[in-house]
């Protein structure tokens, strides 16, 4: 098996990639919030749905 040497496999890593998500998802919420369109309770609920999926991840996580 040969490892992938662009990979590092770290929590503080995992932990950094998921903050950088966490932090997308956070900023398009915002946008869904102060949207114009009345048809954003699908989008919602998905943003928010994956921000507490990222954020239990992040409680998963070693110190």
């Amino acid at each position: 098996m040969q490892l992938n040497s662009n990979v590092i496999p770290t929590s503080a890593f995992q932990r950094y990639e998921l903050m950088v998500e966490l932090g997308r998802l956070e900023m398009a919420l915002d946008n869904v919030r102060t949207g114009p369109n009345a048809l954003q309770a699908d989008t919602l609920n998905a943003l928010e749905s994956r921000c507490a999926r990222i954020q239990e991840a992040l409680s998963r996580l070693p110190a």
